[in-house]
């Protein structure tokens, strides 16, 4: 049986005409699908540059890509808008199981013209644009315009699907719910191999400097670096000598070492930039707390693998965050003061940051390949049962 799998994911071509994901989809994924079935059609725009990296080669082992036109953001997507629709209709024919991933443009648009043709259609829910356009998240004066907007596409897109595999327990599927007799399930997309889960949680202890760790994309404002800072600073006008350290990269970077600058506090900051995996858990086992702040989120995989090495960790009410952390540990978005006064407490007080540790260890193991797998499969199987039919 063949899988057609709509994603917002770019892609890349490089000199030989091969085609590799920027990051975001690697080998392991594919195999996730190739399980059940026989061949995967990614259907996604391909175009600019990027490092050839074997990890994230699509193009081979029973996967293709059909290429729609590249564009990034709302201005270039509107150029290419025609085009792209006119290539979507094309692909979406009887006889194959379809999967959007959503939200994204290119996933909703395949299945507004799937729910036309009346064709079945499985979405796997990996985000929320509510979310993602609130406000602090990003620069635009549309805001408020694509926040109302992706809220209703996504809600009509998933309201129409057969089934739909959500990321989250509860949070997605409390805004953008299946009909009435549509299957449901939830499966992360963040797999942890037992290699990566500790077989016991970090003992916290007075110290006297702390080492904060973060990590995120600064391509957008998402994760709240500017909220770590300030609580940075709030922290060292009481007494408290910290570090944080924070891993990812963007165009936001220069703008937030600034920051740090202005606060007073750049001697307390590494910037690291993108990192790979080695180093992040050279950065995991040399801190004390992890902490994300965002603004927005689905089910941040960074977190994850922060509680599965047994670390204490903060983190705001958005998204899949209050699904994986205790409500002790929570604090609300863009509240520095609440940041920091969570952050003393896990530094003062051993026994609550001790708690929180194990708490997230036995937490984070559900999250396990042998869990997952399984749901997966079955949500699978259930697209595959309407096209037998």
């Amino acid at each position: 049986m063949q899988l057609v799998f709509f994603t917002e994911e770019r892609f890349f071509k490089d000199k030989d005409g091969l085609i590799y994901s920027r990051g975001g989809f690697s080998k392991d994924l594919w195999k996730r699908y190739l399980a059940v079935f026989d061949e995967v059609v990614v259907v996604a725009r391909v175009g600019g540059s990027g490092e050839a990296n074997p990890n994230y080669l699509t193009t081979q082992g029973g996967v293709s890509v059909v290429e729609l036109p590249y564009y990034v953001g709302p201005i270039q997507y509107l150029k290419v808008a025609r085009e792209l629709k006119k290539k979507i209709k094309a692909i979406v024919t009887p006889g194959r199981v379809y999967i959007c991933r959503v939200p994204g443009m290119i996933g909703e648009t395949a299945a507004e013209i799937m729910r036309r043709r009346e064709i079945p259609y499985g979405v796997e829910v990996v985000g929320d644009p509510w979310d993602v356009f609130a406000p602090g998240a990003v620069k635009t004066p549309f805001r408020c315009f694509f926040r109302c907007r992706g809220l209703l596409k996504l809600r009509a897109c998933v309201k129409g699907a057969s089934a739909a595999l959500y990321v989250t327990e509860s949070a997605l599927q409390r805004r953008y719910p299946v009909s009435d007799g549509a299957y449901e399930t939830v499966a992360s997309n963040v797999v942890l191999p037992k290699s990566r889960i500790a077989s016991i949680a970090k003992s916290s202890e007075d110290k006297p400097c702390f080492n904060i760790l973060s990590i995120g994309s600064l391509e957008q404002m998402y994760k709240a670096p500017d909220i770590l800072l300030k609580a940075l600073k709030i922290l060292k006008k009481r007494g408290f000598c910290c570090h944080l350290t924070w891993l990812g990269d963007g165009r936001h970077r220069a703008e937030m070492e600034m920051f740090a600058l202005e606060l007073g506090i750049a001697d307390a900051v590494s910037w690291m930039g993108n990192v790979p995996a080695s180093q992040v858990d050279i950065e995991l086992g040399n801190a004390n707390v992890f902490a994300m702040v965002s603004r927005t989120e689905g089910l941040p995989r960074a977190l994850i693998e922060a509680m599965a090495k047994g670390l204490p960790c903060i983190g705001t009410t958005v998204g899949g965050i209050p699904e994986l952390l205790n409500e002790k540990a929570l604090i609300p978005p863009n509240d520095a003061v609440a940041l920091a006064d969570k952050l003393c407490e896990m530094f003062t007080n051993i026994e609550f940051a001790n708690k929180q540790a194990s708490r997230n260890l036995e937490k984070a193991k559900e999250y396990s390949e042998d869990v997952l797998s399984t749901r997966r499969n079955a949500f699978y199987q259930y697209l595959v049962s309407l096209i037998e039919k």
